[in-house]
């Protein structure tokens, strides 16, 4: 695709001259700015053997590196923080490195940077993962909450969520978060957008978009931390942060579909759409896409945003057809089929 390889020289060049910055495990910061600053450690997800998701043109470990780059540098300007990352060049890390860095330096938070690309590609927008457990599940959840605020209310991209995943011992399944919480350190997999496909290719899709997104997720952290910057003009101790009970035992995926689907009623208009009202529910983790068939189940349209307020509502679907069913997703991605409905 075209956008692929607008991407590719400038990428390029960016992580060409973030390879060039001598590697350390975790890197001295610049002079600290306060006697007993906020310790941010950020890890550019991949390197050195370990690609990521790769499309033409672009390599998640170096999307990764400039990302994350660029959150260290926004970080940088605010007062009474100090900032490492795990690497600076393309290097192999296991998913224990990373965390035992953080530990190294007295880690008060743990970033680990991606992106997203799932299979088939029908997803996107942005989520992230947190702990399953406890305090580290808290402070997840509201540091999370404010860096989505971030990416998908300021930015544009869609909100997929704040997640966990369990194991089938129940602890976390994602390494550098078990390994974090091993060793006390709070942690989050941010999971920037969906690489694969085109609803999430404009925020993404050049150096300077890759750096907007590292700045976001700072602005995200600096709220969280209520931090300020004279340099900025921002004070952010006010911020107001969601709370919530630190879970006594962990917070595990949802792993059933939703728990309704249907079309009420579906109608043509004058201008050759459909107008129809469509009903569902998910007690646990809420409806996040639909899409949508006219010919009864044989072919079926992209994913749609569930911008529903409740659990019903009307949609505008384009095409013409005898007949609408749709599927209703769920934030883990799991799907309740409706009934077809003839179109009146």
């Amino acid at each position: 695709m075209k956008f692929r390889n607008r991407v590719v020289s400038g990428l390029f060049a960016a992580v060409v001259f973030a390879a060039a910055i001598p590697f350390y495990t975790y890197a001295a910061p610049a002079e600290d700015k306060a006697a007993d600053p906020v310790v941010v450690v950020i890890d550019p997800g991949h390197g050195g053997s370990n690609i990521g998701g790769q499309i033409p043109g672009m390599d998640e470990k170096n999307a990764t590196l400039v990302t994350a780059l660029a959150m260290k540098e926004e970080l940088e300007k605010y007062e009474g923080v100090t900032v490492y990352l795990t690497r600076y060049g393309d290097q192999d890390l296991s998913l224990s490195d990373r965390p035992r860095a953080a530990a190294a330096v007295g880690a008060d938070f743990f970033f680990s940077i991606h992106f997203n690309k799932a299979v088939p590609n029908r997803l996107y927008g942005a989520e992230v993962w947190i702990p399953s457990l406890g305090q580290n599940y808290a402070k997840g959840y509201a540091c999370g909450d404010l860096i989505l605020n971030e990416l998908c209310d300021t930015y544009g991209l869609y909100r997929r969520g704040i997640k966990t995943k369990v194991n089938d011992r129940g602890t976390d399944y994602y390494g550098v978060i078990k390994y974090a919480t091993e060793l006390g350190i709070p942690s989050m997999i941010i999971e920037h957008c969906h690489i694969d496909n085109e609803v999430d290719v404009p925020f993404f899709n050049s150096p300077e978009k890759l750096v907007a997104l590292g700045r976001l997720d700072a602005t995200g952290v600096a709220k969280y931390f209520g931090l300020k910057s004279s340099e900025l003009g921002v004070d952010y101790s006010g911020v107001q942060k969601t709370v919530v009970a630190p879970p006594a035992s962990p917070v595990k995926q949802d792993m059933t579909p939703p728990e309704t689907a249907s079309v009420v009623s579906a109608a043509k208009t004058a201008d050759g759409t459909i107008t129809a009202v469509l009903q569902g529910s998910d007690a646990q983790s809420g409806i996040l896409y639909y899409d949508y068939s006219l010919d009864g189940g044989q072919t079926w349209s992209a994913l749609q945003k569930w911008e529903i307020i409740g659990n019903a509502g009307p949609v505008i679907i384009p095409g013409e057809g005898a007949s609408l069913t749709v599927r209703l997703y769920n934030r883990y991605d799991l799907a309740t089929q409706s009934g077809t409905v003839p179109v009146s």
